[in-house]
């Protein structure tokens, strides 16, 4: 890519302009995920069971004594160990 050489203040104009388009994005963002801890809740009725490193456990064992559950799907494949590397983004947020 060949970039474009400009002046200080035409960098500044282009700059500002992508600077509001960032901050738009992140208001999106945040906007996004109110939304999705608003979404509702679905009660779980039939009684799952679950074997454990400690054991056979019911669901709400899994909560460690909280409210919620978050589950994501966790995509393996079977060459990789740990799972694949650009779905493992939001891991670190929880």
């Amino acid at each position: 890519m060949q970039h474009q050489v400009v002046s200080r203040d035409e960098w500044l104009k282009a700059r500002l302009d992508l600077l509001e388009e960032e901050k738009e994005l992140t208001r999106r963002s945040d906007e996004l995920a109110r939304r999705r801890q608003e979404l509702p809740w679905v009660r779980i009725d039939k009684a799952y069971r679950f074997e454990t490193d400690r054991g056979s456990a019911a669901l709400k064992d899994l909560f460690g004594g909280r409210s919620q559950l978050l589950v994501y799907h966790f995509h393996v494949r079977a060459r990789l160990h740990g799972g694949v590397p650009v779905l493992l983004g939001d891991r670190g947020r929880f």
